[in-house]
């Protein structure tokens, strides 16, 4: 065994690159976001009654018809003064109840006024009248109505008394027109802001959820919280129906590449002194460590090297049923000295690959597992075959694995994506190392079969497996 402390102290990530990981992690959630915004927003513009604009524009003329310059010149100051009075007389009740009068519209003065909108333009004598309505008739004929009472009003009103010519006049220079196509709702327009508010809040929650998630989720997680080396990671999408070893006769399933890629990094953990004795834990239960012991150990056996499989869980032993070999004789007959290694150690139809399982479970595991005689079983073990892994316990809830890891080269810490809580995970890795155990590094089960494929994509490993990595142990 190394007792060298094998963990890695890592520099935090900066938020900027933090949340340019969750976006390009979580980019599904701010696309839902935006599409789901950009459907309401349409829902509701088809919802909307369509409404049509007319527009007439109006020519103010003031002064006399001088030809000097300066009377010109007078004559633009006064109508330009005049614009914006005109604008505001245009919803006047004289000039809407005479508009009205004169048409046929069927309609009151304040509902006009709610229809009529004005617009003037700074140094310029034109005046735009514009009229809303559900119907582009009505509101061409109230804009022109409008138009005329404005033409009528404004003379009589600037004629002087004595009946000379008026001092200021209107002319309409563009009547208005039924319009064709609704001026709202644009429903382009809100669709399209409606998608834009949604991916923004999309992209809220996804800084939501990162700024407040207390659960590895990736193997950046794994990276920034424990500081160890992820040796692999195993997709989530797979059948849970057997939960037991992976068959690698599949060639490039998913699940295989995936432990094919743990036992490659393995061998380049500790390339001068090579790992031979394996303790595979994790935080808590139900985090794949059990089946990450059986695959890790059916895929050493699968490049040709003897493995042996030691069930040390000895409070919820789980190895020999998924294994399907008999579980009532194991490790507890040899520690209790009923029986030698060659008496218990079983067989299985895979090539290489044997299996120590627990036995009778004890009412003492610390003490069995922590006795030198469990020492020198495993050291046993070390010597008949090429590998021997051991699953154990979780960490933090039973000190097992911290004593088992003590005659072992070194620690698997196994991780489930969004179970394993952050403070769990550090947790578990403080313990290992308080107690010298040298941490190999770890397996994140259960990572998004989407996320898996775009960080560890493999030439033709796009069939599927028969296993499981991710329910259990």
């Amino acid at each position: 065994m190394d007792d060298s402390d094998d963990s890695v102290v890592v520099t935090r990530p900066s938020s900027i690159r933090v949340g340019a990981d969750a976006i390009r992690r979580d980019w599904w959630i701010a696309l839902l976001g935006g599409l789901t915004g950009g459907l309401l927003a349409l829902g509701w513009a088809l919802l909307q009654t369509p409404i049509y604009q007319s527009s007439a524009t109006l020519y103010v003329t003031s002064g006399s018809d001088g030809a000097s310059a300066s009377d010109a010149y007078q004559g633009s100051m006064a109508s330009q003064q005049r614009v914006s009075s005109y604008a505001d007389l245009v919803r006047s009740d004289s000039v809407l109840a005479a508009a009205l009068t004169s048409s046929d519209l069927n309609m009151k003065v304040s509902e006009a006024r709610e229809a009529l909108s004005t617009a003037t333009s700074r140094e310029t004598v034109l005046l735009d009248v514009t009229a809303d309505s559900a119907d582009p008739v009505v509101a061409a004929k109230l804009v022109n109505a409008v138009s005329a009472a404005m033409v009528d009003y404004v003379a009589s009103l600037e004629t002087p008394p004595n009946g000379s010519e008026p001092l200021a006049k209107l002319t309409v220079v563009t009547p208005g027109l039924p319009a064709t196509e609704p001026s709202a709702p644009q429903t382009a327009r809100v669709t399209s802001a409606g998608f834009v508010g949604g991916c923004l809040l999309g992209v809220l929650v996804v800084f939501g959820r990162v700024r407040f998630s207390t659960r590895i989720r990736d193997e950046r997680d794994v990276d920034e919280v424990v500081g160890l080396s992820i040796l692999t990671s195993v997709p989530s999408d797979l059948p849970s129906s057997n939960r037991s070893a992976v068959s690698f006769e599949a060639g490039g399933s998913i699940a295989g590449e995936s432990y094919r890629r743990l036992r490659t990094n393995l061998a380049f953990v500790r390339v001068d002194d090579p790992v031979r004795t394996i303790v595979v834990t994790s935080p808590n239960p139900e985090e794949g460590k059990t089946i990450t012991a059986i695959n890790l150990a059916a895929v050493l056996a699968e490049s040709g090297k003897t493995v042996v499989l030691v069930d040390g869980d000895l409070r919820r032993p789980t190895v020999a049923g998924r294994i399907g070999v008999n579980g009532g004789i194991g490790l507890t007959n040899i520690l209790l000295g009923d029986a030698e290694p060659d008496e218990v150690v079983q067989s299985t139809d895979r090539r290489g690959l044997y299996v120590l399982a627990s036995g009778p479970i004890p009412p003492n595991p610390t003490e069995l597992l922590g006795s030198e005689r469990a020492r020198d079983v495993v050291e046993d073990l070390s010597s008949r075959y090429d590998y021997v892994v051991i699953d154990t316990t979780p960490v933090l809830p039973v000190s097992d694995a911290a004593v088992v890891g003590q005659y072992a080269d070194g620690a698997l810490v196994v991780l489930r994506s969004n179970r394993t809580r952050r403070s769990d995970a550090a947790e578990a890795v403080m313990r290992l190392q308080m107690a010298k155990i040298s941490i190999l590094g770890t397996v994140l089960n259960c990572v998004s079969s989407m996320q898996w494929k775009s960080s560890y994509a493999y030439y033709g490993s796009e069939t599927r497996d028969s296993v499981v990595a991710h329910e259990g142990g």
